[in-house]
């Protein structure tokens, strides 16, 4: 070989070594969740997605993909747990499988608002430490946690507004041991039914009723098959961006601190909107054909708090929780 041919190769090889260094500093972190693309909570992980990419200059890109496409809740959890799927949104009634405590987030009437549940997750004797749990426990370190919303009842064709309006009553239940025990303290039989499948069960009479954020019923058009909306706003509902220890421990100091930025801004994203659209969409689902009952309609809320406040406490503080922990979950809510 000639001496320019051999340096000509020699170049070659070293384009070929930079190429294959850039490739290999190029990550990809697949993203799964079950949550409609076009709800705020699915538009918002794109967002986070968006955003990963451009604070590390593509360093690092997300690959989100919704709607179940590669499982169900629990699948995903496993995914993101083994980190055949590095990244997800998880339920906390899930990761509670984990860390017992988690369930005292989806726990009824446990907080008044959005802020009194943030003081819970920020909490370093609650919230943080057991995140540190799930991380040594579970091998998952938890980015953010985003709102979901206020779940509230809603029936086919009976109208709620006392536990004996609603005792009995067959309702759709996540099929988790806090939601259960939420719809029990209501008065009515909690029935799990995938949600998948929710639509029609409500249609075919399967169940009564059902709970969900305003945002869930008018996204997947419950309404249609609802007639009765009961503003019951028994659980503040949340969820979690997590992500495989393994798959974090591999990106840069840089690529982290972009990421967990991106999940911040995404959080505060889908928080402010989840927020403006359950205060527009009472009215929305009244102009659907829904009938609203709340508080001034009727609605004893105070009954439903006390009943439910109660089961969750007889199902779970001592068995399951703590003995002290629902007295300090309620007190760190309360606080100013």
């Amino acid at each position: 070989m000639t001496r320019p041919n051999r340096l000509a190769a020699l170049l070659g090889a070293c384009a070929a070594i930079v190429f294959a260094a850039d490739i290999a500093a190029a990550t990809e972190l697949k993203f799964t969740h079950v949550q409609n693309p076009n709800s705020v909570t699915g538009r918002g992980i794109e967002m986070f997605a968006e955003k990963v990419a451009e604070y590390t200059d593509g360093e690092v890109t997300v690959r989100v993909y919704p709607a179940s496409q590669l499982g169900n809740n629990q699948e995903n959890l496993s995914s993101v747990r083994t980190g055949t799927v590095p990244m997800g949104l998880l339920t906390y009634p899930l990761l509670a499988d984990i860390v017992p405590e988690f369930s005292v987030y989806n726990a009824g009437y446990f907080y008044e608002d959005e802020a009194a549940q943030r003081r819970v997750l920020d909490s370093p004797e609650l919230g943080q430490a057991w995140n540190a749990q799930l991380l040594e426990r579970g091998g998952l370190r938890i980015i953010e946690s985003t709102y979901y919303g206020q779940r509230n009842l809603t029936t086919g064709d009976t109208p709620v507004r006392t536990l004996d309006d609603v005792a009995g009553m067959k309702i759709r239940a996540v099929p988790n041991e806090i939601s259960l025990a939420v719809i029990r303290g209501m008065g009515a039989t909690p029935t799990p039914v995938p949600f998948s499948e929710l639509f029609q069960a409500l249609r075919q009479g399967v169940v009564d009723g059902q709970e969900n954020p305003l945002p869930t019923i008018e996204t997947n058009k419950l309404y249609e098959v609802q007639n009765y909306l009961m503003l019951t706003g028994h659980q503040l509902n949340v969820l979690a961006i997590v992500i495989n220890e393994n798959a974090w421990q591999q990106l840069s100091p840089e690529a982290q601190d972009a990421i967990e930025r991106a999940a911040l801004e995404a959080r505060e994203w889908i928080t402010e909107e989840t927020k403006a659209q359950e205060a527009a969409l009472a009215a929305v689902l009244a102009d659907a054909g829904m009938t609203i009952i709340g508080p001034e309609d009727g609605l004893d809320i105070e009954a439903f708090r006390a009943a439910v406040q109660k089961e969750v406490a007889a199902t779970f503080d001592g068995p399951k929780w703590p003995d002290d922990l629902v007295e300090r979950v309620l007190e760190t809510a309360s606080a100013n």
